[in-house]
């Protein structure tokens, strides 16, 4: 797999150089864990969700939000999964960039571990992943199948119901709008 061929046709069907060099990252991490032992385990959320229900090149995110659902968030665990996902004979290294960073948000605890993908063709490629812990088990998680058309892929994965995760988008905004407001 050439991951630089794979930017160029995303670049071609309309992405900027960013954009398209996050949706690869995107495209290879969900087909990575859709091919892993994990994929039960990982809710993808946020931005990548509703990218790929939009299909809205502008609005790409750069990052990938995904919660681990019976999972340890201890940074041994992240490191095996990480590793797991370098099991797939295809090409493709996942490797962490730098010490895994702990992310304390006013409702939010988890990780942020910077990767960066490699090919056999020495290309590279650097993405985020922010990674929490699923605790809300009464939400009931979506299987949805994320169509990674440039790699000739589907990859099938939780996510938390889109109104579940439209209703949190617009809570923040309202945080931010109460925030403002009082000013």
């Amino acid at each position: 797999m050439n991951i630089e061929k794979i930017r160029q046709k995303y670049i071609k069907d309309g992405y900027t150089r960013a954009n398209a060099t996050a949706k690869v990252c995107q495209d290879i991490i969900l087909s990575e864990i859709y091919k892993s032992p994990y994929f039960k385990n990982v809710t993808i959320k946020g931005g990548v969700v509703m990218h790929s229900i939009s299909h809205d090149k502008r609005r790409a995110t750069r990052d990938i939000d995904l919660d681990f659902i019976r999972y340890s968030l201890e940074d041994e665990s992240i490191l095996k999964f990480i590793n797991k996902l370098n099991d797939n004979d295809d090409g493709i290294t996942i490797l962490i960039d730098g010490d895994i960073e702990s992310l304390n948000h006013q409702d939010y605890n988890g990780k942020r571990v910077n990767v960066i993908i490699k090919d056999n063709y020495n290309n590279e490629m650097s993405s985020k992943l922010d990674i929490g812990v699923h605790k809300d088990f009464d939400l009931k998680q979506e299987e949805y199948c994320f169509e990674l058309y440039q790699l000739g892929e589907t990859a099938t994965l939780f996510i938390n119901s889109t109104k579940a995760d439209f209703y949190r988008k617009i809570e923040v905004f309202i945080k931010i709008w109460d925030i403002i407001y009082t000013l």
